[in-house]
């Protein structure tokens, strides 16, 4: 894996809750990440899991609305996840 799959592993993880995997798995792959590491690290140290239910919940609710304009969700998940 390169040093961009491994951080989408962690939020990855994070996404679906998994926090004490993600931290274990920056642990096992710290070596692997070099300077991504510490963004890794800041990624679940930040992770508010009601503002990811409430996002989440904002782009399911959004996502309805959207319906005739997909490429508007697909911002709003790249949001999410911090893919700009």
């Amino acid at each position: 894996m390169n040093k961009e799959e491994l951080i989408q592993k962690v939020k990855d993880l994070i996404g679906e809750g998994n926090v004490e995997k993600a931290q274990q798995f920056v642990e096992d792959h710290k070596d692997d990440l070099g300077d991504y590491a510490e963004k890794a690290k800041d990624l679940i140290t930040n992770f508010n899991p009601d503002d990811f239910a409430k996002q989440a919940k904002d782009i399911a609710d959004d996502a309805k609305a959207a319906a005739s304009e997909p490429d508007g969700i697909v911002d709003k998940i790249k949001d999410l996840f911090g893919k700009n």
